[in-house]
């Protein structure tokens, strides 16, 4: 089987308040549906990841955000020939209303981190909320 390569650009969208959108993904999504994630998705070939982001953004919620710095990568080997890597980036949360694609989002939260830990999340979600509890104990 030939093994290859995805990488994955996702948003850390936080507010004023210091909550962060989370979004349910379709009962109808092939991956992991009614799993909580943030918003974002592939990076295609030849593209920026910063535009990549802001298209996935877009495509998912209808917003428009200011994308600042990259706050975290996760990678994790899949099945022996998928190698996955998603990279967190932190955004600034301008205003406007959410209006989310329904094929692949029926539903969106503000929340804090100890709200989000209590949600069915996918995995690099999980570690961006362990990566923070690590910051925060220091």
């Amino acid at each position: 089987m030939d093994k290859y390569q995805k990488v994955a650009v996702h948003a850390y969208i936080k507010s004023d308040d210091g909550k962060f959108l989370v979004t349910k993904r379709s009962p109808i999504n092939d991956f992991l549906p009614n799993f909580f994630d943030i918003p974002g998705g592939t990076v295609e070939f030849g593209e920026d990841p910063k535009e990549a982001l802001k298209r996935e953004i877009f495509e998912e919620t209808g917003l428009e955000v200011k994308i600042e710095r990259p706050i975290y990568i996760y990678s994790e080997v899949q099945k022996e020939e998928r190698h996955q890597i998603w990279i967190i980036y932190e955004c600034e949360f301008k205003g406007g209303e959410i209006k989310l694609n329904p094929e692949e989002h029926n539903e969106y939260k503000w929340v804090d981190s100890k709200e989000a830990q209590k949600l069915p999340k996918i995995i690099f979600l999980e570690e961006l909320l362990k990566y923070f509890n690590e910051l925060q104990s220091k």
